[in-house]
């Protein structure tokens, strides 16, 4: 048995015993009844709303977030036009003009650019401005840069600082004058690209998150008060309803009797309902990631086959739609990440590529998933992914069943179709297999 091996089996364990801590902790995510919990999540304001995932601690909504556009059907904030200000009359402080750039609830400047030899995980997303002060920019030129950079290229992906309200006049004044100061050569950190997941490691699954798996199952079979479990209807020997093989592989799928598309954690809940007589499981809880976990485990390594056409056709615009919409204080798109800068790092993240034949068009086959990103956020859902994404992007979420992350749900697992069922998984293993 050689050393990586060892190596990976052992960061698979400690996955695994995170993974049973979450479970022992029974932390219950929120939902449509947020209001219930909110002493159990000590949320004070909306401001302060903690984000809505699996487990507590998973971010902040931003201040100010809120006054900028979601991605919901029917918003009606739109996104702020092209500010063209003058700068003040000030001199700008270079020290005062670092601080700011390295903050991130400020500038910012590291998750994109290089700039000094002190900058830490500089990202390469943007152009390295460790030489900035030889480019003979005007000063004019580089305060309506940070301020509103769409002034210069409507297609940026740069945020428009002073416009949605994150940097002051003075503020981008100080940040100019830093940048204007920088003159020596900075080579941007030498990271290696992650590269496609290897998901069968010396014939054994590393990615697997065996223990939700048996979770899930638990309760899939666990009978209810009146003694009707999953297992009732979908078990070989009973034979009431469908072998539940392949399932997986087709949702999201319209549903006539709703008459909309739905997810495979909606179609559970419809279940629990309809034929077991019990409350549905909040969205973005464990017990609806767990035995979405399991019933996707019994479609392992089946291609993904999802509709596009029919009901499906407009649910698939719509959700392609928002996956290239700008929205929050950031102005991001899903688009701007994975597609414009698919390859390069954010900081000390590697984005993905998740557009058609794109390395990691495969993705929406592996959620649920034990996700780690900065901390550990155990077994999140894929709407609880992009939910995420959105506070970090200083977007506004929306609530987990809505629509609009249905659609967006069903137009990234469009990209997957083909490909195997993976979920559910891990990620972040320490051997550097995966990206998100």
């Amino acid at each position: 048995m050689n050393n990586n091996y060892i190596k990976i089996h052992l960061s698979n364990v400690v996955l695994v015993l995170t993974g049973a801590l979450f479970i022992c902790m029974s932390v219950v995510a929120q939902e449509e009844d947020t209001a219930k919990h909110h002493s159990q999540m000590h949320h004070k304001t909306d401001e302060k709303m903690q984000h809505q995932g699996g487990h507590m601690q998973h971010g902040m909504i931003f201040k100010g977030s809120e006054k900028f556009p979601t991605t919901g059907y029917n918003e009606t904030k739109k996104v702020r036009l092209v500010e063209r200000p003058s700068p003040p009359h000030m001199k700008g402080d270079p020290e005062k003009g670092k601080i700011l750039a390295y903050a991130q609830n400020k500038g910012r400047c590291l998750a994109c650019h290089v700039l000094g030899p002190d900058g830490e995980q500089a990202g390469n997303v943007g152009p390295n401005l460790s030489t900035y002060g030889n480019s003979g920019r005007d000063s004019a030129y580089t305060f309506q840069q940070i301020w509103d950079a769409r002034a210069h290229n409507p297609k940026t992906t740069m945020p428009p600082f002073g416009t949605n309200e994150i940097l002051t006049k003075h503020e981008v004044v100080h940040i100019a004058a830093y940048i204007n100061s920088l003159k020596s050569t900075v080579n941007a950190p030498n990271r290696e690209q992650p590269q496609e997941r290897n998901y069968n490691v010396a014939v054994e699954d590393f990615t697997l998150a065996d223990i939700y798996i048996e979770k899930g199952e638990e309760l899939f079979r666990k009978p209810n008060k009146t003694g009707e479990s999953c297992a009732s209807c979908h078990s070989t020997s009973i034979g009431k309803g469908p072998d539940l093989k392949g399932v997986a592989t087709i949702y999201p799928k319209y549903d006539y009797g709703l008459k909309k598309i739905i997810g495979l954690e909606q179609r559970i809940n419809v279940c629990q309902k309809k034929y077991k007589h019990s409350e549905p499981y909040r969205l973005g809880s464990m017990e609806s990631n767990v035995v979405t976990s399991y019933v996707k485990f019994l479609s392992r390594r089946m291609p993904v086959n999802v509709s596009t056409d029919g009901p499906a056709a407009v649910a698939l615009e719509r959700g392609k739609a928002s996956f290239f919409q700008k929205a929050g204080q950031l102005n991001f798109s899903c688009a701007d990440c994975h597609t414009a800068s698919a390859g390069k790092w954010l900081r000390g993240q590697p984005l993905s590529s998740i557009k058609p034949e794109g390395k990691h068009s495969y993705t929406a086959s592996t959620w649920p998933k034990h996700f780690i990103a900065g901390h550990d956020l155990g077994l999140i859902s894929l709407r609880q992914r992009i939910r995420h994404c959105q506070v970090v992007t200083r977007t506004y979420p929306l609530k987990l069943h809505t629509q609009e992350y249905t659609d967006l749900e069903l137009y990234l697992t469009t990209l997957a179709n083909g490909k195997p069922m993976l979920a559910p998984t891990k990620s972040k293993l320490s051997d550097g297999m995966g990206g998100s």
